[in-house]
């Protein structure tokens, strides 16, 4: 088995979590469980929490304490230099083709490690994104520079990888392998409650979208499109669970479309009580402009829900486009409307599309056949035969 050397940026690995919490840790663990020793080096800002945490007999996570984001990649230099310099490392692997990307290259020519990058979001030369921030193209500029210096790589979706390609990656050198993720809650979630909370006697269809309110989701787009829906279902209701930075935006924009009062947004909801909101819903609608591979719309899947969602990285790996669900072009509120409309004007087919949503994506984040590739990937990236 493999020894690898990790640099990434969830500090969530660090907290042992107690009943249902964020998959990171027990991911880790998984991970752990098919390797021979894994190390852990992750961004953090609190110079009390730099002594290594050991997870597990072969697991050890080690944080930086770093002063602030810069200071960070040094750091992360330097405590990986110490880890290959005192222990066995076969690989490095990184969490991003940004920074933690360059930190892993460092240590690649140092120590003559391979170097697998991971892809967990479309944000290479994505155009959308690309606009966000001035200093998005010089992050851009380092992920190409980076990625023809990388060994392997390890995406989330077809469209990731159809992208290195296209940039000259061998396809043989790139694995698309989702999260491994426990989603047996959203299988088994009771929406009764939620359900009856908001719609009471007033509503009776419920529409919802999950995620952080932000430019990237696009909510102007569905605030669009459901003030379409609201002519032919104007007793359905739409929430919106998450916030961030455009939920002003958004509330000013439902109130100047007429459909605030078919509108809710309940702000942040924790973690644990996710699940029962996808079992309360009678679809999901996810209208971003970028993405990586949404867990939402596997957690919306496993509820057995149909889906709406844009045609963006991840969603044709989880949505079957007539199937499961439907896949519409990005920022097209007319498209979004009348897939809400038909879903809304069918229900048994909706019904049954998330039925077969189920089925399609526990068989795709099935959990041997994950650790399977992963294994493949890093003992490939380390030259095993």
């Amino acid at each position: 088995m493999v020894n690898l050397l990790a640099i990434g940026l969830d500090q969530t690995i660090m907290q042992k979590p107690t009943g249902v919490a964020s998959d990171t840790y027990w991911r880790q663990l998984k991970y752990a469980s098919i390797l021979e020793n894994y190390y852990v080096v992750v961004r953090t800002f609190n110079k009390a929490s730099e002594t290594p945490i050991q997870l597990a007999d072969n697991l050890w996570v080690y944080p930086t304490g770093s002063a602030n984001k810069i200071s960070s990649i040094w750091d992360a230099v330097r405590i990986g230099s110490q880890i290959c310099e005192s222990s066995k490392v076969e690989v490095i692997s990184t969490q991003d083709p940004f920074t933690t990307a360059l930190v892993g290259y460092i240590l690649k020519r140092r120590y003559n490690i391979p170097l697998s990058i991971q892809f967990a979001g479309d944000m290479v030369d994505n155009p959308y994104w690309l606009k966000e921030r001035w200093f998005y193209l010089l992050m851009n500029a380092l992920a190409k520079w980076l990625i023809k210096r990388a060994d392997t790589f390890r995406v989330v979706s077809i469209k990731e990888k159809e992208k290195l390609v296209e940039m000259g990656v061998p396809e043989d050198r790139i694995w698309n392998l989702g999260w491994i993720s426990d989603l047996s809650r959203f299988v088994e979630a009771d929406g009764g409650e939620v359900r009856q909370r908001y719609l009471r006697s007033k509503f009776s269809e419920l529409v919802l979208f999950v995620g952080r309110l932000v430019a990237q989701k696009d909510l102007p787009t569905l605030l669009n499109a459901i003030s379409i829906v609201l002519k032919e279902h104007p007793d359905a209701l739409l929430l919106i669970v998450g916030g961030g930075e455009k939920e002003g935006d958004a509330k000013s924009l439902a109130s100047q479309l007429g459909v605030d009062s078919n509108v809710v947004f309940t702000g942040p909801i924790p973690y644990d009580q996710i699940p029962s909101y996808f079992a309360a819903c009678d679809l999901f609608v996810l209208p971003s402009i970028y993405e990586g591979n949404a867990r939402v719309l596997a957690e919306a899947a496993a509820a057995g829900k149909a889906v709406v969602a844009t045609d963006v990285s991840g969603t044709k790996d989880t949505v079957i486009d007539g199937v499961t669900g439907y896949v519409i072009p990005v920022k097209c509120s007319t498209d979004l409307a009348n897939r809400i409309i038909w879903l809304l004007d069918n229900p048994w087919e909706a019904e049954e599309m998330g039925r077969r949503g189920r089925e399609h994506i526990l068989a795709l984040y099935e959990e041997k056949r994950l650790l399977a590739g992963f294994k493949e990937l890093w003992e490939a990236t380390a030259g095993y035969k």
